[in-house]
């Protein structure tokens, strides 16, 4: 039983009717205990028992707290506090345990922080003449630049007439949503309409609800966002002269805002701290949260009431406060603690794809209410790296995922599982959104990737993510059972069929054509059956998944059978690094090289042995080239920087240049590798690197257009594509790349993700996130038509790719397919197969024969895809000669059908 509370004497003290009262209000929402209610409030018990001891007065958050956990009015309690403050405290300054923090640290400055904001005067008043000159404007900035600050402790306060702040995630994208009262709606975080809702429509709605509502808008957008934004032509037009970049800031802004709120706050600043602030922080667009984290911490370390650089330096400076607070946190907590923290800042995290991972909202019910949650929430709030409210936790600032090294390690470690951990979250609350809904259970290939996931070392699953795979695998048992249970019937009506059969000897050419089609659907039903059994095993007993496709085959061959057993088959291939794998000067039919970084171990092609790796980051791989000579070379690209890699001794690959300015693309030309295009934002250079550790500057491509989005050769090194992020796809004439001309421009107007050029320059093929693959006939390059559209691929197509002769194309989609097409009739081409498989990172699509494709993936990974189905066959049936399926495991399949060994 608890302790008994200390009665109270009231009496006329307003502290002590105050603190009855907090007692009557937790009696009458059920009498919890005060290791309950701290449970639900984040507060210790010994606090929340303060606040009702009646010895001093609660501070405000303590005492909001207590009166949410016992579900009482918040409005009317802070009213009353602040009612009883005024009556119990000496002066309406705070006590110096509470005093209010000059500096923000992580967070964003509130509107109600308006006092406290300065150093953007200038730009504000830019602003204001723009918000009130126009209906709609931007700002946009560098994540940590101070876009949300500016905006809300600043436009909103100066503001004259009803401003309204939200943000995408709070609006859920949902147009109805909008504030239709106010004057001004600032939309901040723009860009979470890009990251965090998927379907474009919602996108397209939300933007033109934004562009026709009746009040201003101002938007606040990362600048490396600004290229999403390009996609909406009518947000283009509206933008047209209403941007606003904001920069870093000067040294008299900078000195503004590191004086002015600790002169507000009745402190001092050293002036060598000062100094060196303004040194460490001039001219670096991101770095007003570190700064801010780093005053915060120097003022928990003052001296008295002056800020030093004694205590700026103990606390890591602009550079590595926040690591220091972030790490110094995490490894207070203990073992469990820790590991549970790490899962927060997975799930806090959105992973970017082809932009840097940003923050992300979390809902409190992805999280389960857990005692020790609640205990780590609590201390990564307490020390500023989380926020936390009613509803949700979010990281407090981007700056601190590019900020602590553990946290970049985390996300580095598997991404492809954080994907995978991101997609179960969302489709379980689709699921429990959908009361449960059977149809939206996991099945097939996403189902076993989720479950593979979930037993990795350090996987986390939230309840309802448990409930949601507990249901969709006891949804396949069900499933499965029904399959065999259908099966024995078909094989009982099967031997009633025959009975009869006997029994009517008149009906002979009746009876013939009856079992012939029973037995076609009999074998069908089992085929089926069969194939998906086989599915199952595919990463446990590959040999036994093999047999079982191709015995499924042999039963009823339908095209998706066929197709099993290539997908199969290229199961058996395993990612190899990008080097020559045939001997020296030995090319394929269509003149192309067979790239690996493996040799293989056993005759067969399907066990390879390393022989070295690229010391460079998973995703990084932009291109690969073999010269006929022997040489190898390869392009990568991260975090902006372009190197070159010589790739010729394969065990001691070496960086051969690394280029001081920023790249986002480049690439290097298929033939010889002594052409190299780079680019970023909206400039191509070309250069030659016979000397690879000195690249010599070639020439610029002239007037290109909108931001580069792909660079792509043609398989003859003679023609470079370029694409915009406007859908715009040029084609160049690079045979003297000092000179280069422009041989065309297709407006698509689609977003384009791929593209390919077929060597004789005829087709074009262009691919986008809908799954669709457009032909285009490039004969007339400034007046080209549209010849066919292909509809295959379910999501995103990642890369295209031509043989030689011009006949067929490859294509590899984000829906985990690789597809070969016929184009010997170019205006009606058709699919000729397709093979299920690892695609995530492909970078490009090439042909290794005349039926298969080779994929080169960003991590310098290939793979091989064999589409000659008897080629394919053969080499299954070799892997499987030493075991051979047994007449046990073929009655456990396939029941009564006689046994038949598909490589018998």
């Amino acid at each position: 039983m608890p302790r008994g509370e200390r009665p109270l004497d009231v009496g006329d003290s307003p502290l002590l009717r105050f603190a009855a009262d907090l007692r009557s209000l937790r009696d009458k929402a059920g009498g919890h205990s005060y290791r309950q209610l701290g449970a639900r409030a984040h507060y210790s018990a010994t606090t929340l028992s303060d606040a009702a001891g009646g010895r001093k007065l609660p501070s405000l958050a303590v005492t909001l707290a207590y009166v949410r956990a016992c579900e009482g009015d918040v409005a009317e309690w802070e009213d009353r506090w602040h009612r009883v403050a005024a009556e119990v405290l000496p002066s309406p300054e705070p006590a110096p345990e509470e005093a209010q923090p000059p500096y923000a640290g992580l967070a964003a400055f509130r509107v109600e922080d308006a006092e406290w904001f300065f150093g953007r005067d200038r730009f504000l008043e830019d602003l204001l003449a723009k918000v009130r000159a126009r209906r709609f404007v931007a700002v946009f900035g560098a994540s940590g630049a101070g876009k949300s600050s500016l905006l809300r402790a600043g436009l909103v306060p100066r503001f004259e007439g009803t401003a309204v702040v939200t943000t995408p995630s709070a609006l859920g994208v949902d147009p109805d949503a909008l504030d239709q009262a106010a004057d001004l709606v600032i939309v901040d975080q723009f860009e979470e309409v890009f990251t965090l809702c998927p379907d474009a429509g919602r996108r397209a709605a939300f933007v033109e609800a934004l562009l026709a509502a009746p009040f201003r808008v101002v938007l606040g957008v990362r600048a490396d966002f600004y290229g999403h934004c390009g996609q909406h032509p009518a947000l283009v037009d509206a933008l047209a002269d209403g941007q606003l970049l904001l920069g870093p800031m000067g040294p008299e802004e900078l000195r503004q805002a590191i004086m002015r709120p600790a002169v507000k706050a009745s402190c001092t600043v050293e002036t060598a701290l000062v100094s060196r602030l303004v040194a460490d922080a001039t001219g670096q667009a991101g770095v007003l949260p570190l700064l801010s984290h780093a005053l915060l911490e120097t003022w928990r370390r003052r001296r008295g009431t002056t800020l030093t650089l004694a205590g700026y330096e103990a606390a890591g400076g602009v550079q590595h406060a926040i690591a220091q607070t972030a790490e110094r946190t995490y490894t207070s907590l203990e073992k469990q603690q820790r590991v549970l923290a790490r899962q927060v800042f997975l799930r806090l995290t959105a992973l970017g794809d082809g932009t840097e991972d940003t923050k992300r909202r979390l809902p409190r019910g992805e999280l389960d209410a857990d005692v020790d949650v609640d205990v780590v929430l609590d201390r990564l709030a307490h020390a500023r790296l989380l926020t936390l409210d009613r509803d949700g936790v979010e990281i407090a600032h981007e700056a601190l995922i590019r900020s602590w090294p553990r946290l970049r390690g985390w996300l580095a470690e598997d991404r492809d599982g954080l994907r995978t951990m991101r997609q179960l979250s969302e489709a379980a609350a689709t699921w429990e959104s959908l009361g449960r809904d059977p149809d939206a259970l996991y099945r097939g290939t996403r189902l076993d990737t989720a479950v593979e996931w979930t037993q990795r070392s350090g996987a986390r699953t939230s309840t309802r993510e448990r409930d949601f795979l507990d249901a969709s695998l006891a949804a396949r048992d069900r499933e499965r059972a029904l399959a065999h249970r259908r099966t024995r019937r078909l094989r009982q009506l099967v031997a009633l069929l025959l009975a009869l059969l006997v029994l009517a000897a008149g009906a002979t050419t009746l009876a013939v054509r009856s079992q012939r089609a029973v037995v076609e659907q009999r074998n069908s039903s089992v085929a089926r059956y069969v194939a998906y059994e086989a599915q199952s095993k595919l990463g446990t007993d590959q040999n036994l998944a093999n047999q079982l496709f191709l015995a499924a085959h042999r039963l009823s061959g339908t095209e998706d059978l066929r197709d099993g057993v290539l997908s199969a088959h290229a199961a058996m291939s395993r990612d190899v690094i990008s080097r020559e794998q045939r001997s020296p000067g030995q090319s394929n039919p269509d003149g192309t090289r067979l790239p690996t970084a493996r040799v293989p171990e056993v005759p067969d092609d399907t066990t390879y042995r390393a022989l070295g790796r690229l010391t460079s980051p998973a995703n990084s791989v932009t291109s690969f080239v073999a010269t006929p000579s022997n040489e190898a070379f390869a392009t990568t690209a991260e975090a902006h920087r372009g190197r070159v890699w010589d790739l010729t001794e394969a065990r001691s690959p070496v960086v051969a240049h690394t280029f001081p300015d920023p790249v986002s693309h480049l690439v290097l030309a298929p033939t010889d590798g002594r052409l190299l295009v780079t680019a970023d934002g909206v400039e191509v250079t070309l250069w030659d690197t016979s000397d690879l550790r000195s690249p010599r500057p070639l020439a610029a491509l002239p007037d290109h257009g909108g931001r580069v989005a792909r660079l792509e050769f043609s398989s003859d090194g003679r023609t470079l594509v370029t694409v915009d992020a406007h859908g715009a796809v040029r084609l160049w004439d690079v045979t003297d790349p000092r000179v280069p001309k422009q041989l065309g421009l297709l407006p698509d107007g689609g977003d384009v993700r791929a593209a390919a050029l077929s060597a004789d320059r005829r087709t074009l093929a262009v691919g986008g996130p809908g799954g669709a693959i457009r032909l285009w006939d490039t004969t007339n390059g400034w007046a080209p038509k549209r010849l066919a559209q292909l509809d295959g691929h379910r999501e995103n197509v990642l890369a295209l790719g031509f043989r030689a002769d011009g006949t067929a194309l490859a294509s590899a989609g984000r829906d985990g397919t690789v597809r070969l097409w016929d184009l010997a009739d170019r205006p009606a081409p058709r699919a000729v197969a397709k093979i299920s498989g690892r695609t995530e990172g492909v970078l490009s699509v090439s042909f290794g024969t005349r039926s298969q494709v080779v994929t080169l993936r960003n991590d310098g990974t290939t793979r091989l895809w064999e589409f000659d189905f008897d080629l394919a066959a053969g080499q299954m049936c070799a892997a499987a000669a030493r075991s051979p399926i047994s007449r046990d495991d073929w009655r456990f399949y396939f029941g009564d059908v006689e046994y038949q060994p598909p490589c018998g």
